[in-house]
């Protein structure tokens, strides 16, 4: 699926930042949800990365960092 006007990728941004000042993942993800639009992350793969925890998710994917 992919972004459409920023639903998904500015949504997970921002959860995101919700999550790291201490809001649960429900919570953050209903709160872009209200402000935004009810179709905000829609994306089901980017709501279970804010579910997992994006560093656990990282993980899981086996991405590696090239730096």
């Amino acid at each position: 699926m992919c972004c459409h006007s920023g639903y998904n990728r500015s949504g997970l941004v921002v959860a995101q930042t919700l999550i790291e000042l201490g809001q649960n993942s429900s919570t953050a993800i209903a709160l872009i949800r209200q402000r935004r639009s009810p179709w905000a992350l829609n994306n089901q793969t980017f709501e279970q990365y804010l579910n997992t925890g994006l560093d656990v998710a990282y993980l899981l994917t086996g991405l590696e960092s090239h730096t």
